[in-house]
């Protein structure tokens, strides 16, 4: 079983592929994060993303979020 350091080591070496950064940046850091849903959805869909990116970009994000909401109930 991981630890959450390794998995969040692995998240960010994923996206930090240039592929990765470029899909992120046209299609989840301009939006409205009420869509990353269904962008991630539209990317493996359009087959621009995997399954296995979409999971990190989503963790990602999770993280994002986390820390930018903390100490908010």
């Amino acid at each position: 079983m991981k630890k959450k350091a390794e998995l969040l080591k692995e998240i960010v070496l994923m996206t930090a592929h240039p592929k990765i950064q470029k899909w992120y940046n046209l299609n989840l850091e301009t939006t409205p994060q009420a869509e990353t849903i269904d962008n991630l959805v539209k990317g493996i869909d359009k087959k621009e993303i995997t399954v296995r990116e979409a999971l990190a970009l989503a963790l990602l994000t999770g993280v994002q979020w986390n820390v930018k909401f903390e100490g908010t109930p």
